[in-house]
């Protein structure tokens, strides 16, 4: 009679074979996924290669979904101009010319006006908190993805930075110094400048520092202090104005529709939260930049800071307003929404 096998016995070479199994399958397992099809996207920024933001925002955007993909998405940073025109992104970014970019909403408010009010408008957000909750709670990224979609362009995330600030070769006190004032400027800023009395002109940011150098130019925005910095507006310029023109300022990120569309689930959640995480590397990026910045501008007597007085602010507060009525009556499909859940914001807030 052969030996009985005892329970314990039974599960050891369970186990045992379990384990064997389990062993045979590694090798398949990773030969599926070498096998693996990686997607390669290219990118296209507005940003110069030479500022410290280009790596340490932009590129570790790229490197970020790469490593949270394991590599099955790989996005290769490009800059300016490497594809097309820094003003044909948005088209080229529709008609599926290249796959993904990091830029500037305003470039294309001639196309789609409610682009304005990703950017943000003058003196309404008052920090971060506010624009997250007008985008996410308050429901405002639906109108931008819809409005975007429109033309094969999916809208990804806002990027936000410290604030716009205005670098100036003359002081700016008071609405009266605006007269006659050539400010370098884009999209809703330079249309709320020009009601202050202000002339609004416009170049490529290639083109600023020589702008500002031969007085082309008396004054220009290019982000917060920290994003102009690094653009040398403090070499050409005798002031830095504040309060900003704006709290917070944002950029995008952007990519075409169909490319979304066919994204895996997983791949789509990586996309986002890579770029949310990377609007947070540009928040703090510029936010912790302008402290030092700040302060080596005024230990090394580089310049004055110029205080635009609060009257002032109050006025551009109302000039930008009346621009968001102004986009609302040309765009009611889109502005007007996003207008008017903006001036509720800031009902609630108590600034108007």
């Amino acid at each position: 009679m052969a030996d009985k096998i005892s329970r314990r016995e039974a599960l050891k070479v369970g186990v045992t074979a379990a384990a064997v199994g389990a062993a045979a399958m590694v090798p398949k397992v990773a030969s599926a996924k070498a096998k693996k099809d990686v997607i390669k996207w290219r990118m296209q920024t507005h940003w110069p290669s030479g500022v410290g933001y280009y790596k340490d925002v932009y590129v570790k955007f790229c490197d970020r979904v790469r490593a949270a993909s394991d590599g099955e998405l790989d996005i290769t940073p490009l800059p300016p101009g490497a594809i097309v025109p820094t003003k044909d992104v948005f088209e080229a970014i529709g008609r599926g010319l290249f796959e993904i970019s990091l830029i500037w909403p305003s470039y294309w408010m001639g196309k789609v006006p409610v682009a304005g009010h990703i950017n943000g408008q003058l003196f309404s957000w008052e920090n971060v908190a506010e624009m997250y909750a007008y985008f996410y709670d308050m429901g405002a990224i639906e109108i931008f993805r819809e409005a975007y979609g429109e033309h094969g362009v999916r809208f990804v995330a806002p990027l936000p930075m410290s604030g716009l600030a205005l670098y100036s070769r003359k002081p700016i006190r008071t609405l009266d110094d605006f007269k006659g004032y050539k400010v370098r400027s884009t999209g809703i800023a330079a249309e709320v400048f020009q009601k202050a009395g202000a002339t609004p002109v416009f170049f490529p940011g290639a083109e600023l520092y020589q702008a500002l150098q031969t007085g082309v130019c008396d004054g220009a925005h290019w982000g917060s202090v920290s994003a102009g910095w690094d653009m040398k507006l403090q070499e050409v310029s005798k002031y830095i104005v504040k309060p900003y023109l704006a709290e917070i300022n944002n950029g995008e990120i952007i990519m075409n529709q169909k490319k979304w569309q066919s994204l895996p689930p997983h791949l789509q959640a990586i996309v986002e939260e890579c770029a949310n995480s990377c609007g947070t590397d540009f928040l703090r990026w510029t936010g912790y930049n302008d402290i030092l910045d700040i302060n080596i501008y005024k230990e090394k007597n580089m310049g004055e800071i110029s205080t635009l007085d609060d009257e002032s602010v109050a006025r551009m507060r109302q000039f930008s307003l009346e621009v968001v009525d102004e986009y609302s009556k040309k765009d009611p499909k889109y502005s007007a929404k996003a207008g008017e859940m903006l001036k509720d914001l800031m009902r609630k807030a108590g600034r108007i």
